[in-house]
């Protein structure tokens, strides 16, 4: 095997001097603009492991509600998830001194870059402005409506094995008054043939008395570090240390998102009596299930959302998910330690058996305890948790932060999750059991600011699995490391670099059909990319990135190597009430193996990672219009141009072209 620097020596080169020729040499500009890392580049850094159009949600709501910054209580700043624990508790710290009253004082606590990162969410009023304040007597309300179309269509389509035709549509409908909210949400994919196959409502309200929110309809919850629930886990492995492992989200909330899976319906209600904090909650909501046709068993579950086919159709809703539960907590407040300890109990009921439980049981039972303490620049916080059906087992996650010295911070966490522990409803920290099963791991992380204008970072992270797979019944162990460097020679130039070492092990028949020899098939994958983003003037900013993988599977018959390039550069253009931005991106991956990922901006709250495989070129084209400052107008083109191949996709989602395009329009009113 090469070593991972040979493989950089060999490639990084020509990769870097393909990538400088798209860079513009306007570092001398003068300064006229800062900004900090946007929630879309923080994400671009980690692994996608959930729906992150909810935390484009939640963070448009923060925008028009923000929070203020010398009041807000640490649970409330774990929201932003550019805020480690070091970070909180400085700011925790330095507010009860005296208030911050500027971005400057703010950088001062947590770094210029970070500072203006959460700058849009945040308030450094003390109370309620006059204008907060009349907007609780106000009605207001937003409607966001987006519809998308492929050229040539799916082979489904034209076909008739899909029911629709060829246009996904999204709608929704937001509106509110004093602390009560109403959400609704329809959607449809493409060759869906309702206009309104998904339909989320929701009724919440915050701050009646002792009820500090309230739910009925869609909902979400996040517990502990989400062994037992976690809903709101959205990425991971990316240059938050804090954010890789912590679940943050809010423990309850309306679910307003597109998405068709991964909440509950019903009702839920969080009630505060300090110092405690209990949340109640039952839900009885419909989901789609594969059910084995012979034996009657759920083998698992559907969460595409796809209703196309008569196959798709069939197993829509078929299975009524049943759960009710709780969570307390009990707040601690002293001058040395603050924090919350508590624990979590729920039962949940399919009616029908499932694989996990054995095949013989549709229903059991969860519980477990959680901590999240600081104690000055220490934090610790860890979740146990345990069933009681197919039989007992338990699962727990414990882990460290702390600030070594002023811009050195540190994270360790141990997890050890068992191999008979299963939650339909977890989002745990894995490399691959986020259902918090068969797993264990040590991680470790360390970021640096050695300057304002310059951090460096990593993580390394050990895991291994007790069980390899259902044909490999032995132990496999691997480990996943990165390193992440940012620097910002002027306000208005940053260069951020990643560089990965991967090692994972997976069940493979290196045999035949006949003669099976199922094996533990060694994986390796290296990665390098390099992203620039500079601000040409206030109007105009420019994104250059390049990215190098190589993937090695390690068969006995010898090793198979491949390799995956991309590079695109892009401009954005935003002036008085239009707002353009335009991508290019040349890309030669050999292998799915060696796919490439990268964020791709689309219209509002909307997420959008493109996998690139295979070799050809690719446009993106997105604008938006603000002819009222009530009213958005956006639309989206994209098209792809391969070289490899004469057709896109296969089976019904096969179009017969070698150059795909999709259009993408939307609207968004505030009143």
């Amino acid at each position: 095997m090469d070593h991972p620097l040979y493989f950089l020596k060999r490639h990084a080169m020509r990769a870097a001097m393909t990538f400088v020729f798209f860079v513009p040499a306007v570092s001398v500009c003068p300064v006229l603009s800062s900004a900090g890392e946007s929630i879309e580049e923080l994400v671009d850094k980690g692994e996608i492991t959930g729906n992150v159009d909810k935390l484009f949600e939640d963070l448009e709501e923060l925008k028009q509600k923000p929070l203020r910054i010398n009041s807000a209580d640490p649970d409330e700043l774990r929201l932003l998830p550019w805020l480690g624990s070091s970070d909180i508790y400085e700011l925790v710290s330095r507010r009860k001194k005296r208030t911050i009253d500027s971005i400057d004082q703010l950088a001062e606590i947590i770094g210029r870059r970070k500072a203006e990162s959460i700058a849009p969410y945040i308030s450094f009023a003390a109370e309620p402005d006059v204008r907060e304040a009349k907007s609780l007597d106000e009605f207001s309300g937003s409607l966001y409506s987006r519809v998308l179309w492929e050229t040539p269509p799916r082979k489904g389509i034209v076909s008739g094995n899909y029911a629709g035709d060829n246009y996904k549509t999204y709608n929704r409908l937001q509106l509110a008054f004093s602390n009560w909210k109403l959400s609704i949400v329809d959607e449809k994919d493409i060759g869906e043939p309702e206009f309104s196959d998904f339909i989320s409502m929701s009724v919440s309200a915050t701050d009646l008395g002792i009820v500090k929110n309230l739910v009925a309809g869609n909902y979400e919850l996040n517990f502990g570090q989400g062994l037992i629930i976690g809903q709101g886990r959205y990425y991971t492995c990316g240059s938050d240390l804090s954010g890789n492992i912590r679940l943050s989200s809010k423990r309850l909330s309306a679910y307003a998102s597109s998405s068709e899976y991964g909440f509950f319906q019903g009702a839920a209600a969080a009630i505060e009596l300090k110092p405690f904090a209990l949340t109640a909650f039952c839900s009885a909501n419909l989901v789609d299930a594969i059910i084995n046709k012979t034996s009657g068993i759920i083998t698992s579950f559907d969460e595409s959302g796809y209703h196309r086919t008569l196959t798709e159709r069939n197993r829509k809703d078929n299975v009524t998910e049943k759960v009710y539960g709780c969570n307390l907590l009990y707040n601690l407040e002293s001058s040395s330690i603050n924090g919350k300890i508590g624990g979590t109990w729920l039962h949940y009921d399919y009616g029908t058996a499932l694989k996990f439980l054995g095949g013989i049981d549709s229903s059991a039972s969860l519980g477990g305890v959680e901590a999240d303490l600081s104690i000055g620049k220490l934090g610790i916080f860890g979740e146990a948790a345990w069933n009681d059906k197919p039989g007992s087992d338990r699962s727990w996650e414990i882990g460290a932060d702390y600030e070594v010295m002023h811009g050195v911070k540190t994270l360790v966490a141990l997890r050890d999750y068992g191999t008979g522990y299963y939650s339909p409803f977890a989002s745990a920290f894995a490399e691959r059991g986020d259902h918090a099963d068969n797993e264990k791991g040590v991680y470790a992380g360390l970021n640096v600011r050695l300057a304002e204008n310059l951090s460096i970072g990593g993580y390394y992270d050990w895991f291994s699995f007790p069980v390899l797979d259902d044909h490999c019944q032995f132990s496999s162990a691997g480990h996943d490391s990165r390193i992440f460097l940012t620097w910002k020679p002027s306000r208005k130039v940053a260069w951020d670099l990643q560089v990965q070492h991967k090692y994972k092990e997976e069940q493979k028949n290196q045999g035949t059909t006949k003669y099976p020899l199922w094996t533990a098939l060694p994986k390796i994958t290296d990665r390098c990319r390099l992203d620039c983003d500079i601000d040409i003037s206030r109007y105009l900013h420019l994104r250059a990135f390049g990215e190098i993988k190589r993937a090695v599977r390690k068969y006995l018959a010898g090793d198979q190597e491949f390799y995956g390039k991309l590079i695109y550069a892009q401009a954005a253009f935003k002036r008085g009430i239009m707002d353009m931005k335009a991508r290019f991106t040349v890309f030669n991956v050999e292998d799915y193996d060696a796919a490439v990922y990268v964020y791709e901006d689309d219209l509002p709250l909307s997420f959008n990672m493109g996998m690139y495989n295979g070799r050809g070129r690719a446009l993106i084209l997105l604008a938006a219009l603000k002819p009222w400052k009530k009213l958005t107008l956006a639309a989206r083109f994209e098209k792809v141009w391969y070289s490899d191949r004469e057709t896109y996709g296969d089976g019904n989602d096969l179009r017969l072209t070698s150059s795909p395009a999709s259009f993408h329009l939307g609207a968004m009113l505030k009143f």
